[in-house]
């Protein structure tokens, strides 16, 4: 008796839940998870492998038939996807300014502007069942919150990684699925001090070529990107190539007087310098 009890009040469940799909809006802070996923990752959401690909697996995943808004906020005039792209997948694209800035200095307006679009749509359209948050930002938690108030069925789409510690942002769901596993997102580890002798002899190999300039500096930001092309890696572990080289006291930041005035610049110390020397002895490399 109980197990019919059981597949009878879970097959009703499921009913509900079906129903609660039928009418999907979907809002993705593409702005938020395009810099988490590129920046710790090197995933691109907008991936040509359909299987690795943002867009393309929410699709699959709800259906054309149940799906009424697919919405994507950024600042499109930073990230690197291709707007034709989001349109060939049907996506309405909302644009947002962001600030000038990269990395941790970035600032975006595109979780406010889609926390109003969201609240605003549960007046506007009331046929709307369930909605779709793709984030990788606590900053929507009070929308997840609020929705759910308003008896509607939100399912969550975050990044585990960059979640928040201080709070479990998948309470505020009724469904949560983790974008590394969505969308087979492939975890790699680096061993950062293995990138340390190229890393010195392209920074040595910059003061050769430019440190007579006077309108050249080494900034950090502009070394950072340098190395993730170099060695194809993620913004992060790039930044941690550099942290590691300022924790060993291989490189040191200078102000460098030059024709915009004085710039903190990247240098090598003389113990970067003998770690050069002892490194080439063991293991010389083409700088080419």
């Amino acid at each position: 008796m109980s197990s019919f009890f059981e597949n009878f009040f879970g097959t009703a469940k499921k009913s509900f839940e079906d129903q609660k799909r039928d009418n999907v809006a979907i809002y993705v802070d593409y702005d938020n998870v395009y810099w988490t996923l590129m920046n710790s990752y090197g995933h691109d959401p907008d991936d040509s492998e359909l299987t690795k690909n943002l867009f393309a697996q929410l699709w699959e995943f709800y259906g054309q038939d149940h799906i009424r808004t697919f919405r994507s906020y950024a600042d499109y005039e930073k990230v690197k996807t291709s707007l034709t792209s989001l349109q060939r997948k049907r996506v309405q694209i909302r644009h947002v300014y962001s600030n000038d800035k990269s990395g941790d200095y970035r600032k975006n307006a595109s979780d406010i502007e889609m926390s109003i679009d969201v609240i605003e749509s549960t007046y506007k359209d009331s046929n709307i069942s369930c909605y779709v948050i793709v984030t990788a930002d606590s900053d929507m938690i009070p929308v997840l919150s609020r929705l759910m108030y308003k008896g509607k069925r939100v399912e969550l789409f975050y990044l585990s990684s960059a979640a928040p510690k201080h709070i479990d942002m998948t309470r505020f769901a009724h469904h949560s699925v983790d974008l590394l596993e969505f969308l087979n997102v492939e975890i790699q580890q680096y061993d950062v001090e293995k990138y340390a002798f190229d890393s010195l002899m392209f920074i040595e190999e910059w003061h050769q070529q430019f440190g007579h300039k006077t309108d050249r500096w080494l900034g950090t930001s502009w070394l950072k990107v340098r190395f993730q092309e170099k060695f194809s890696i993620p913004s992060d572990v790039a930044s941690e190539v550099i942290e590691y080289l300022q924790s060993t006291g291989s490189i040191s930041t200078e102000n460098r007087p030059t024709d915009k005035g004085s710039k903190p610049s990247i240098s090598i110390t003389e113990n970067g310098r003998k770690i050069i020397t002892e490194l080439r002895e063991v293991a010389p490399t083409d700088l080419t």
